[in-house]
């Protein structure tokens, strides 16, 4: 309440007293008249409190009052508490209690629902007439565009409570005696609270509010809350319209908020600001922004008139998004007048808001120090704000002028505002919600379904535009647990196809949860750096948008594929000093135009822009149903708590079937794993271990645990690709046994198999092969020989097999993943731990494991190209150790993180295929698989290449003292590489680069065509 209204009702209550007893009707005399007023002075303080940032004392303010307040009877309360919850609402809201806050403006509106009709009560002895004395007053922002005339009404009004007979009836039938009394109150009020405490159950509730009994119920009670005919029905279509609005029914709600924007269909009034606002919010919601800019203006400017603070504030921050959504240039003209009015009125929490969003608007015209003066000055005033909501934006804010400055504690203060907000975010609060609601069946099948589309679909591009800070923070939280409960809703309203779909989005999300910005700095990264024909045209005029929008960001992308293409013209063997020192330089300038687009791209991930999440993509099921051929097949598993799914998707049909619980196929898949040899990374095997075939029987145990339910026909299946999920990443599947008449065979002898993360990459890549210009061998450490000789030698058909080999540099001149993306095949026999703790710790390219910038994590960055062949035989996985996990370490990600992750993230940079060992063997019988892989890569897929490897392989003989896992022995027969512990621990992750018609891969894509291309 406004403080000129509070000064106001100082003088004017006693009068009002006096005229009431006068106008009091007979019969109602008999009853008591009320003393003071209602809501009290106290609680008018606490909304003042709120605004001038101090939280803690309206919060305060607000408990007192709702401890003292109108009882009925003993326990019953009356309206007056609505007034009371919904502020307290309000101010635990603003500090970021979500469920708190809810719970009050739970009770704000239950209260209403236990007198739904009071207005029906109320003594309208006074029409709405002009208010010329409000005209008077000048608004220091702008100026109406509305015609209208200002209403007022009598501040307070006689409200009957109770009735004569009340004693009666409790004598002869019970109940609690309600003697007649006449109650003062500030019926507007309590009409506005009302408004707020639905609006605020709308946004907090989100998608849950369409299924929510007491929105229904609110509804209900407000279709006869007023007398008929009246004036005042255009509160309770404020109210309506608001709750319509959050049922979803946007038709409904306009046409109610439209009414009530005026009394008697001619006077504004202390409401009329509220239903601007909503009609302004839903109009912003819409797209509508130009018709969103007018209704937020002239909210803004009613409220001013009848000083409702609050919503001027919120007029004010949804006007700063709308012009972020309309793409509007220069600074907001009614900032400045409107944050010296706060200023003025000691509103510190409206005049912090009003300098952020000036901070945002200098930062989008380029006038950084202004932005951080006005940040800093905004920022002081903050006061009790600072650890709420506007004090997380407070610190986006900052962290986004901290990576404008190169300050190195930016990522620092980014992380800690996406924490709080986390913690602060409504959508993590309904997520959980929506999960108890499931679990205790009272959110029913059909209606979760939606409730988690809601909840757990991609962001849009506008998401990041209306909401930066918000979805980022969602982005980073897990929700494995919610994705299960979507999966199993439309598992059991029979729609295993959309379910399949859900399993690759928890798939995307668990990936984008990783990275930084929650997927927003790659997407970025690929809208502006990737190949023209790689891009959509939505991406193509983002592109372009981008360009526009940050012309320093194409200079300097020019300026790195010039100095790009000279390292390619001019890194070749035989290089003599000077040559090589002048290369050096250059690949330095090219590494510093890397960091200084890396860093652009930061603070541009920070704004808000319009960004598609597009690695890994979607692919609808029908869709890659229509891309299979028949013999092809997808398997898909996804761990979830009711269980591992299994889904099969072959060009005819698809199955579904539920595996069990992971915890029972642990010890199948341990128990096959030791069974092929896996105990430790240093076990050598005996011959007598490679000649027996008691792996069969371990395997075929996990094969029917995998499979059964499934409607796989293995020697129907010319090529199996596998997603896996959880410990189905350690599954070596070209090692199962299937029976095949009355013998087994490993599956691998019947059926291509590749691997990939999500099952939108299986059929969904067409990216065609680069011309291979330099491959490279780096590392010998899995190499047999005792001197370097021995190696090289051992190696030399090996790189013979490699297409334009050279040698890597050493040291590198620069970060080992700039150099990785002038390798279009690499090969690594150095030995590299996958740990399971820290899976972005690994680097493919051994001579920077020590170097700072040589992770996973750089890999995925700039320039977003790596090779697009990389083989690394050298890996080591907990498979190595029969699936047993360090007692040492306790792994904070899921079981086969390590390894989903590693796939996405040289993925994402550019591989097509990746070959890796689940397990370390080394040695000969590695080279030769090696060898015969890349040599065939050329020529056909990468899994017939890997098949046909395989099949060599098992021919080979061995020779134990040029392998490194076996045991020697003088009287052990002759042996071949035939027991797949040699060949089965290797994954092939491959995407299916479809060949060239004449059957080869190498030439299909030609010169590189635009920018730095893959």
């Amino acid at each position: 309440m406004p403080k000129f209204i509070c000064q106001f009702r100082r003088l004017a209550v006693p009068a009002l007293v006096a005229v009431a007893v006068v106008l009091l009707p007979t019969q109602i005399a008999v009853g008591q008249l009320r003393s003071g007023s209602t809501p009290s002075l106290s609680y008018f303080r606490g909304i003042e409190q709120l605004y001038e940032g101090d939280y803690l004392d309206a919060e305060r303010t607000f408990r007192r009052e709702a401890r003292g307040g109108i009882h009925i009877g003993v326990t019953g309360r009356w309206i007056d508490a609505i007034a009371y919850h919904a502020m307290w609402g309000e101010v635990l809201y603003q500090q970021g209690r979500t469920a708190e806050s809810l719970q009050h403006f739970n009770q704000a509106c239950a209260q209403f629902l236990e007198n739904p009709k009071w207005l029906l009560k109320v003594n309208f002895k006074q029409s709405p007439r002009p208010a010329p004395n409000l005209a008077r007053r000048q608004i220091p922002w702008g100026r109406s565009g509305r015609q209208f005339t200002l209403g007022k009404l009598p501040s307070q009004m006689l409200i009957n409570q109770g009735d004569l007979q009340s004693g009666n009836r409790a004598a002869s039938r019970g109940g609690v005696i309600q003697s007649a009394q006449l109650w003062k109150v500030d019926v507007v009020e309590i009409v506005r609270v009302t408004a707020l405490a639905i609006r605020r159950r709308n946004e907090l509730l989100g998608p849950l509010a369409k299924f929510d009994a007491l929105s229904r119920e609110i509804i209900n009670g407000l279709s006869r809350a007023a007398p008929p005919n009246h004036w005042s029905n255009a509160w309770v279509d404020l109210q309506l319209g608001i709750a319509y609005a959050g049922q979803g029914k946007l038709k409904l709600a306009r046409k109610r908020l439209a009414r009530a924007e005026r009394l008697a269909g001619k006077f504004d009034h202390r409401l009329t600001c509220v239903a601007l606002l909503e009609l302004g919010r839903l109009e912003m919601e819409s797209g509508n922004t130009d018709a969103a800019a007018r209704h937020l203006a002239e909210a803004s400017f009613s409220a001013f008139y009848y000083e409702d603070v609050g919503v001027i504030d919120e007029a004010f921050r949804l006007r700063a998004i709308n012009r972020h959504i309309n793409s509007q240039q220069g600074i907001d003209s009614f900032l400045e007048p409107a944050a010296a009015w706060a200023r003025h009125e000691r509103y510190h929490h409206v005049f912090a808001r009003l300098s952020f969003a000036m901070t945002e608007e200098l930062m989008a015209a380029g006038r950084w120090e202004e932005a951080a003066a006005t940040f800093k000055t905004g920022q002081s005033r903050l006061r009790d704000a600072r650890t709420g909501l506007l004090g997380n934006w407070s610190q986006y804010l900052e962290a986004r002028l901290l990576y404008q400055q190169g300050n190195d504690s930016a990522s620092a203060v980014l992380a800690q505002a996406v924490e709080r907000q986390q913690a602060t975010l409504p959508r993590n609060w309904q997520i959980h919600e929506a999960n108890k609601l499931f679990d205790d069946r009272r959110l029913l099948t059909r209606s979760a379904v939606h409730v988690y589309q809601a909840l757990l679909a991609d962001p849009t591009p506008a998401d990041w535009v209306i909401r930066p800070l918000q979805t980022l923070a969602s982005m980073k939280a897990p929700q494995d647990d919610a994705y299960d409960r979507w999966i199993a809703a439309l598992l059991d309203s029979n729609t295993p196809g959309t379910a399949l779909e859900v399993t690759d989005l928890a798939k995307r999300r668990r990936y984008h949860s990783q990275l930084a910005f929650g997927g927003k700095l790659a997407a970025l990264r690929s809208t502006l750096e990737a190949p023209e024909a790689a891009l959509n045209p939505r991406l193509r005029s983002q592109r372009s948008d981008l360009l526009l929008r940050y012309p320093s960001y194409g200079e300097l992308l020019r300026a790195g594929q010039q100095l790009r293409l000279k390292i390619k013209n001019d890194w070749h063997e035989g290089l003599d000093d000077r040559s090589e020192r002048d290369l050096v330089k250059i690949w330095r300038d090219w590494s510093t135009t890397i960091a200084q687009r890396e860093a652009l791209l930061e603070r541009i991930s920070l704004e808000r822009i319009a960004t598609d999440l597009q690695f890994p993509p979607f692919l609808a099921t029908k869709n890659l149903q229509s891309r299979l051929k028949p013999g092809q097949a997808v398997v898909i598993f996804h761990n979830t708590s009711d269980g591992l799914l299994g889904f099969l998707v072959t060009s005819k049909g698809s199955t579904q079937w539920n595996c069990g619980p992971t915890g029972q196929l642990v010890g199948l898949l341990n128990n096959f794993l030791r069974e092929l040899g896996n105990y430790n990374a240093n076990h050598r095997l005996t011959s007598e271990q490679l000649l027996s075939t008691e792996w069969i029987a371990a395997g075929k145990k996990l094969f029917e645990a995998l499979f059964k339910g499934s409607s796989l026909d293995p020697e129907a299946i010319s090529e199996l690709v596998v997603v896996p999920d959880g410990i189905v990443w350690y599954v070596p599947f070209g090692a199962l046994p299937v029976k095949v008449e009355d013998h087994s065979v490993p599956l691998i002898s019947l059926a291509k198999i590749r691997a990939v993360p999500t099952m939108s990459l299986a059929y969904g890549q067409s990216i065609p092969w680069r011309r291979v210009q330099r491959s490279a061998i780096v590392g010998k450490e899995i190499v047999p020989g005792d001197t370097d000789e021995e190696q090289n030698e051992a190696c030399g058909l090996l790189k013979e097999a490699l297409t334009n080999p050279i040698d890597f540099l050493s040291p590198t001149p620069v970060a080992t993943s700039l150099v990785g993306s002038f390798l279009d095949t690499l090969v690594v026999l150095d030995e590299t731990d996958l740990d399971p703790t820290q899976p972005w710790a690994w680097s493919p390219l051994p001579q920077g494991r020590s170097s700072r910038r040589a992770s996973l994590n750089y890999w995925v960055m700039l320039p977003e190209i790596g090779p697009q062949r990389i083989v690394l035989p050298g890996m080591h996985t907990i498979a190595e150790r029969g699936g047993k996990t360090s007692k040492r370490k306790s792994s904070p990600t899921r079981p086969g993180e390590e390894l989903f992750l590693a796939s996405c993230g040289l993925l994402s940079s550019g591989a097509q295929t990746i070959l890796l060992s689940r397990w370390r063997v080394g040695g000969q019988s590695t080279l030769d698989l090696m060898r015969e892989f890349v040599q065939e890569l050329p020529h056909t897929s990468a899994a017939d290449a890997w098949q046909r490897s395989v099949e060599l392989a098992q021919e080979l003989p061995l020779e134990p003292a040029w392998e490194l896992r076996v045991k020697s022995s003088k009287d052990a027969p002759p042996l071949t590489a035939a027991h797949p512990f040699f060949w089965g621990g290797y994954l092939l992750v491959d995407t299916g680069a479809p060949a060239n018609e004449d059957g080869a891969n190498e030439d299909s894509a030609g010169e590189e065509k635009s920018g730095e291309s893959r």
